[in-house]
């Protein structure tokens, strides 16, 4: 049963990024006037170096944050999707509860040193008034699922990931992204392994996500739930 849905995205939040300069000490008054005079021009430049990349950022954010109010505010359903979810969890070794309420499957995973989540759901388009072509669709709901995903994982940033790989790509009337990031954290008392993984693909107006993040202190464990994202990434028609 398909069941309409609705939600409004909050404001995004401003970054504040600054810039400054040292002044060396002068050794003569004519040279101070001159060092001081090239660094005050400096320090301007940064400014507004830094200022356009401000803008820059946040004009991206908004237009992002305006997408995604939009998505979610236009006439789209959610499509039945328990099928996939069942046949990519066969021989999971994780424990896992499973909660398909308001048309996403939620998918809470826990292993013996670690846990995590996937989410996946499958949204018709058919009815959707976006003025929007394929790509770009794919490529903001795409960032804004990863980025909703990877937060999942407390305690981690950006810093943290040792590799990581974004892709989008359309033929005809059908396009995919992917985005993924492996995370690998010590506090030189334990390390912390972890993977994190969202996948779009979008043909015959239904945008098919799986997305999803775990964290462990064991190494193979994050190689299962690697595991695992890819055999659902093989059950997503494309």
């Amino acid at each position: 049963m398909k069941k309409k849905y609705s939600a409004m995205f909050s404001a995004a939040i401003a970054m504040i990024m600054t810039a400054c300069g040292t002044i060396s000490p002068p050794t003569a008054q004519t040279t101070t006037a001159v060092t001081t005079a090239e660094t005050n021009v400096q320090s301007l430049t940064d400014l507004s170096s830094s200022s356009d990349s401000d803008s820059k950022v946040d004009s991206e954010k908004i237009q992002s944050d305006t997408f995604i109010a939009e998505f979610f505010d236009s006439n789209i359903c959610f499509a039945d999707i328990s099928a996939l979810v069942t046949e990519a969890m066969k021989g999971s070794s994780f424990e896992n509860e499973i909660d398909n309420s308001n048309g996403v499957n939620k998918i809470t995973l826990k292993g013996s040193n670690g846990g995590g989540m996937i989410d996946v759901l499958c949204i018709d388009l058919s009815q959707s008034d976006l003025d929007h072509d394929m790509e770009y669709i794919l490529e903001n709901f795409g960032d804004y699922y990863f980025g909703q995903t990877s937060a999942q994982m407390s305690g981690i940033t950006e810093d943290d990931f040792v590799s990581s790989y974004r892709m989008t790509s359309s033929v005809v009337s059908k396009g995919k992204y992917q985005q993924y990031g492996s995370v690998q954290k010590s506090d030189g008392m334990a390390t912390q392994f972890g993977y994190t993984e969202t996948y779009a693909v979008l043909s015959e107006n239904k945008l098919t996500v799986v997305a999803g993040a775990f964290l462990s202190t064991d190494m193979m464990e994050r190689q299962s739930f690697s595991q695992l994202m890819s055999q659902f990434v093989e059950n997503v028609k494309y």
